[in-house]
Protein backbone atom coordinates (compact mmCIF):
# COMPACT_ATOMS: atom_id res chain seq x y z
CA UNK A 1 0.00 0.00 0.00
CA UNK A 2 1.55 3.31 -0.99
CA UNK A 3 0.69 6.05 1.14
CA UNK A 4 1.02 9.69 -0.55
CA UNK A 5 0.87 12.91 0.56
CA UNK A 6 -1.89 15.41 -0.11
CA UNK A 7 -2.27 19.37 -0.09
CA UNK A 8 -5.27 21.23 -0.34
CA UNK A 9 -4.95 24.99 -2.36
CA UNK A 10 -6.48 27.18 -0.76
CA UNK A 11 -7.54 29.35 -3.92
CA UNK A 12 -8.95 26.62 -5.69
CA UNK A 13 -9.52 23.39 -3.47
CA UNK A 14 -7.21 21.49 -5.75
CA UNK A 15 -5.92 18.60 -4.19
CA UNK A 16 -1.73 18.59 -5.17
CA UNK A 17 -0.13 14.91 -4.91
CA UNK A 18 3.16 16.15 -6.30
CA UNK A 19 5.71 17.65 -3.84
CA UNK A 20 8.88 17.98 -5.77
CA UNK A 21 8.52 21.61 -6.20
CA UNK A 22 7.82 22.63 -2.76
CA UNK A 23 10.84 20.51 -1.71
CA UNK A 24 12.97 22.02 -4.47
CA UNK A 25 11.92 25.40 -2.79
CA UNK A 26 13.00 24.76 0.85
CA UNK A 27 16.52 23.69 -0.87
CA UNK A 28 16.77 27.07 -2.43
CA UNK A 29 15.65 29.20 0.45
CA UNK A 30 17.74 27.24 2.72
CA UNK A 31 20.88 27.87 0.61
CA UNK A 32 20.28 31.23 0.34
CA UNK A 33 19.53 31.57 4.33
CA UNK A 34 23.47 29.69 4.25
CA UNK A 35 24.90 32.04 1.75
CA UNK A 36 23.77 34.97 3.63
CA UNK A 37 24.70 34.58 6.82
CA UNK A 38 28.60 33.14 5.39
CA UNK A 39 28.63 36.75 3.11
CA UNK A 40 28.14 38.62 6.95
CA UNK A 41 29.61 36.66 9.36
CA UNK A 42 33.24 36.26 7.45
CA UNK A 43 33.62 39.52 6.53
CA UNK A 44 33.03 40.19 10.31
CA UNK A 45 35.34 38.05 11.84
CA UNK A 46 37.66 39.07 9.83
CA UNK A 47 37.41 42.73 10.28
CA UNK A 48 37.43 41.76 14.43
CA UNK A 49 40.58 39.21 14.04
CA UNK A 50 42.61 42.31 12.43
CA UNK A 51 41.23 45.01 15.33
CA UNK A 52 42.24 42.45 17.98
CA UNK A 53 45.81 42.53 16.06
CA UNK A 54 45.93 46.74 16.20
CA UNK A 55 44.47 46.53 19.88
CA UNK A 56 47.33 43.88 20.71
CA UNK A 57 50.35 45.67 18.74
CA UNK A 58 49.14 48.92 21.20
CA UNK A 59 49.42 47.20 24.09
CA UNK A 60 52.69 45.97 23.31
CA UNK A 61 54.52 48.77 21.65
CA UNK A 62 52.96 50.86 24.69
CA UNK A 63 54.54 48.57 27.35
CA UNK A 64 57.75 48.60 24.85
CA UNK A 65 57.79 52.55 25.13
CA UNK A 66 57.24 52.51 28.83
CA UNK A 67 60.00 50.26 29.54
CA UNK A 68 62.48 52.11 26.98
CA UNK A 69 61.37 55.84 28.19
CA UNK A 70 62.83 54.57 32.16
CA UNK A 71 66.31 55.23 31.42
CA UNK A 72 66.42 58.51 30.15
CA UNK A 73 64.08 59.18 33.09
CA UNK A 74 66.74 57.49 35.52
CA UNK A 75 69.88 58.29 33.94
CA UNK A 76 71.06 61.52 32.39
CA UNK A 77 70.68 60.35 29.08
CA UNK A 78 71.56 62.88 26.03
CA UNK A 79 68.32 64.11 24.47
CA UNK A 80 67.10 63.81 21.83
CA UNK A 81 67.11 60.31 20.66
CA UNK A 82 66.03 58.16 17.77
CA UNK A 83 66.79 54.63 17.20
CA UNK A 84 64.56 52.43 15.34
CA UNK A 85 63.92 48.18 15.93
CA UNK A 86 62.14 45.04 14.81
CA UNK A 87 59.54 44.27 17.47
CA UNK A 88 57.75 40.87 16.34
CA UNK A 89 58.33 41.59 12.28
CA UNK A 90 57.27 45.25 12.96
CA UNK A 91 59.54 48.32 12.30
CA UNK A 92 59.21 50.96 15.07
CA UNK A 93 61.14 54.07 15.88
CA UNK A 94 61.42 55.08 19.05
CA UNK A 95 62.70 58.77 19.84
CA UNK A 96 62.62 60.59 23.08
CA UNK A 97 63.29 64.35 23.39
CA UNK A 98 62.09 67.35 26.03
CA UNK A 99 59.32 68.67 26.46
CA UNK A 100 59.22 71.89 28.74
CA UNK A 101 59.96 69.95 31.92
CA UNK A 102 59.07 66.44 30.68
CA UNK A 103 60.48 63.69 28.76
CA UNK A 104 58.75 62.76 26.10
CA UNK A 105 59.01 59.70 24.46
CA UNK A 106 57.03 58.12 21.07
CA UNK A 107 56.78 55.12 19.35
CA UNK A 108 56.12 54.87 15.44
CA UNK A 109 54.86 52.10 13.68
CA UNK A 110 52.54 50.68 10.65
CA UNK A 111 49.57 48.60 12.02
CA UNK A 112 48.15 46.11 10.91
CA UNK A 113 45.46 48.12 9.12
CA UNK A 114 48.60 49.59 7.02
CA UNK A 115 48.38 53.07 8.67
CA UNK A 116 50.90 55.13 10.64
CA UNK A 117 50.17 54.89 14.36
CA UNK A 118 52.18 56.75 17.19
CA UNK A 119 51.80 56.44 21.22
CA UNK A 120 53.71 59.25 22.93
CA UNK A 121 54.10 58.59 26.76
CA UNK A 122 55.59 61.61 29.02
CA UNK A 123 57.87 61.55 31.93
CA UNK A 124 59.24 63.29 34.90
CA UNK A 125 63.05 62.97 35.76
Amino acid sequence: MCIQSFFLSVKGGIILSNNNGFTLLEVLIAMSIIFMLMTTIIPITSLLERERTVLSERRMFSSKLHDELQPFLWNDLQLPSSHSDVINLINVTFSFTYEGQYIKGCVNWENARKKSETICLYGLR
